[in-house]
């Protein structure tokens, strides 16, 4: 706080005894010492005084953005569950996807511009199977499957032959 060497303390107190006395001298200096602890101590309350007013406006703010954060986390929660909402409670039937699939693509005016293929029409397959596949259709048979297994013996003109 106070920035005094010994040699500068010593002066004071030799100043001290002349002016004051010898008799006075220890009465003085006990009423100095008394007054220096209460200011130490009145600085220090003032000193913690300001700490708190400090602490107090830096929580103030520290709340008002917390509960701007969690108005902002509700906001965004409630858009969410409504968009959510929104979607399970449409119905059910053709997607974003399928209902833009469906609309034809625009005709470009400038025949320079690139167009779009249409999308493709889904495939006919009447015995079922994968739509996706290469081979859209099963492979047909040459034959039915009951007759081309059984091997049948030649029949004589005569009849059938009896052992």
């Amino acid at each position: 706080m106070l920035d005094f060497s010994v040699s500068e303390i010593g002066l004071i107190g030799v100043v001290a005894l002349i002016a004051i006395g010898p008799e006075r001298l220890p009465k003085v200096a006990r009423t100095a010492g008394i007054l220096l602890g209460r200011f130490r101590r009145y600085a220090l309350t003032v000193k913690a005084e300001i700490d708190r007013e400090i602490q107090q406006s830096e929580l103030t703010e520290l709340h008002k953005k917390m509960n701007e954060a969690a108005r902002e986390a509700e906001r965004q929660v409630s858009a969410s569950s409504r968009e959510t909402e929104k979607i399970l409670n449409s119905p059910a039937g053709l997607s974003d996807l399928d209902r833009a699939l469906e609309t034809p693509a625009p005709v470009a005016a400038d025949p320079n511009v690139a167009q779009m293929p249409l999308p493709l029409e889904p495939l006919n397959n009447p015995l079922g199977g994968d739509p996706f596949s290469v081979r859209p259709n099963a492979p047909s048979r040459s034959r039915p499957m009951a007759t081309s297994q059984k091997t049948q013996a030649p029949e004589s003109p005569a009849g059938p032959e009896v052992l």
